[in-house]
């Protein structure tokens, strides 16, 4: 059998840092959505008397060993449901790695959804989560996609109604942030209040009320970032001169994304990034659709 996956690319529209628990990881509010940047993810399975993974990533210069989360996602579903079966992995990647635009998470969940395919979906849902969980924070929002809410360490999941869909474009300097580096300094600066944000996304979808979705867009980890990387923070503000009604570093960096109110100025400020990313967003129908998903 053999499945070709999409593996869409995630931005953060919304990521309040809310506080940190024992264990050192940070808690979250976050909003995700799935944006119509993917990898494309090959599977092909074949019967065999053990276990066997081969994973190939192409000229990516991604490690392809039991450390990538593929070869992980892959490893712990089949120790929660242990066939035996032998899967070779081929990833055609381009969605830049360690932008903050989830394309390990993608990776791996894809690969779970590929796994419950082939073998009938026979656990629920549910079951994959809490392995997606174990996996990173990221991964089970690649089981939902469209606009959701992550809460937790961004693992817990709260699908809402898709946002309306906005041309975006995307910049990813070569710049490498650290995640723990960004996070470290964040509590260096105080920065974390301790007090939860309250995340209301507009339900209603008429035109009158984007002005007020876009307003909500924010990231607490620029301040942070943009002193590290003052290159991003001049590509923000240049995105908002070139017509971007909102901007914003996701994740931790280091991509910057701008929402147009059309594609004609999402195309026209493009011209004015070299190397820059077309793209838009995808909602959850789209999204299930095309990798799959059984509800």
């Amino acid at each position: 059998m053999k499945l070709i996956l999409p593996s869409f690319a995630k931005i953060n529209l919304i990521l309040h840092i809310t506080g940190k628990r024992p264990d050192g990881y940070h808690t979250l509010e976050t909003v995700f959505q799935s944006i119509s940047l993917f990898d494309d993810l090959t599977f092909e399975f074949s019967e065999s008397s053990e276990l066997e993974i081969t994973l190939d990533m192409g000229k990516s210069g991604i490690v392809a060993d039991q450390t990538n989360l593929i070869d992980r996602a892959c490893r712990a579903f089949l120790n929660a449901y242990p066939f035996k079966v032998k899967i070779d992995i081929r990833a055609v990647k381009r969605i830049p790695a360690a932008a903050g635009l989830g394309g390990g998470s993608s990776n791996a969940g894809a690969a779970l959804v590929a796994l419950s395919r082939y073998f009938g979906w026979p656990i629920p849902l549910q079951k994959l989560y809490e392995i997606a969980s174990e996996l990173g924070a990221d991964v089970p929002f690649f089981l939902c996609g469209g606009t959701a809410v992550g809460l937790g360490k961004g693992d817990i999941i709260g699908p809402i109604d898709d946002v309306e869909s906005m041309p975006a474009l995307l910049y990813c300097p070569r710049i490498s942030c650290s995640t723990a580096e960004v996070y470290r300094k964040f509590d260096d600066a105080g920065l974390l209040t301790g007090q939860p944000n309250s995340i209301k996304i507009p339900s209603d979808q008429r035109p009158e009320f984007r002005r007020g979705f876009v307003s909500l867009i924010e990231n607490d980890l620029e301040q942070i970032v943009f002193a590290l990387y003052p290159e991003l923070d001049s590509i923000k503000k240049r995105l908002v001169a070139l017509g971007a009604v909102a901007a914003s570093l996701t994740g931790s960096g280091s991509a910057v994304f701008g929402l147009f109110k059309n594609q004609v100025d999402r195309d026209r400020a493009a011209t004015q990034f070299a190397g820059s990313i077309r793209t838009r967003f995808v909602g959850r129908k789209e999204y299930q659709s095309r990798l799959g998903i059984s509800s």
